[in-house]
C-alpha cells in the first residue's frame, strides 16, 4: 500500500508539473496573441500614413504669414553741396520712403516740405567721404528715418529706398 501511495504522489507531482507548464505556455501565447492584435489594431487604424511633398509644402506655406506691402511715398529728387571744405562736391539723390500706413500717406503729402527741409540740412551736413561708402549710406537712411519720424504723428517711416543716389 505505501507503494501505491507513493506512485500515486509522483504521478500527481508529474501532473501538477504538466499542468503548470501547459498553462504557462497558454498564458504566453493569449498575451502574445493580444500583443499583436493591439499592434495590428494600431497599425491598421490609428497610426497617420506619412505626408507627401505637397502635403509638407501646404503646411509649410500655411506657416508663413501674408507678406504685407506697405505704402510708399516718392520726394522729388535732391541735390545738395556738400560739406567738404577743400573741393565742390554735390550730391544728387532720389529717394522713396516706406510708410507704415496708408493713412500716413495724406499726412506724408501735407508735410511734403517740412519733410524736404530735413533732409535737405541732413544731406548738406555730409561730406563725400561720408556718403561715399557703403556703410556711409546705410547710416544716412537710418538717419534720416529717425529726423523724418520725428515730424510724423499717424505713422512712422520704415525704410528709406534709394533710386538714385550720384556723388559728383
Amino acid at each position: 500500500m505505501a507503494k501505491k501511495k507513493e506512485e500515486e504522489v509522483v504521478e500527481e507531482g508529474a501532473e501538477g508539473k504538466k499542468s503548470k507548464k501547459g498553462l504557462f505556455i497558454i498564458i504566453i501565447i493569449v498575451v502574445l496573441l493580444l500583443g499583436g492584435g493591439g499592434f495590428g489594431a494600431y497599425w491598421f487604424l490609428l497610426r497617420t500614413p506619412p505626408l507627401t511633398a505637397e502635403e509638407i509644402a501646404e503646411i509649410e506655406a500655411a506657416k508663413q504669414p501674408e507678406p504685407v506691402i506697405l505704402p510708399v511715398f516718392a520726394l522729388k529728387p535732391f541735390v545738395v553741396n556738400l560739406a567738404d571744405k577743400k573741393s565742390r562736391r554735390y550730391l544728387k539723390v532720389t529717394m522713396k520712403l516706406e510708410l507704415s500706413t496708408e493713412e500716413l500717406l495724406e499726412e506724408v503729402d501735407k508735410r511734403r516740405a517740412q519733410l524736404r527741409d530735413v533732409v535737405l540740412t541732413l544731406l548738406s551736413s555730409k561730406t563725400a567721404v561720408e556718403v561715399g561708402t557703403l556703410e556711409g549710406k546705410f547710416l544716412l537712411r537710418q538717419d534720416i528715418i529717425k529726423r523724418v519720424n520725428v515730424n510724423l504723428l499717424t505713422g512712422q517711416v520704415t525704410k528709406v529706398y534709394w533710386e538714385e543716389f550720384v556723388v559728383q
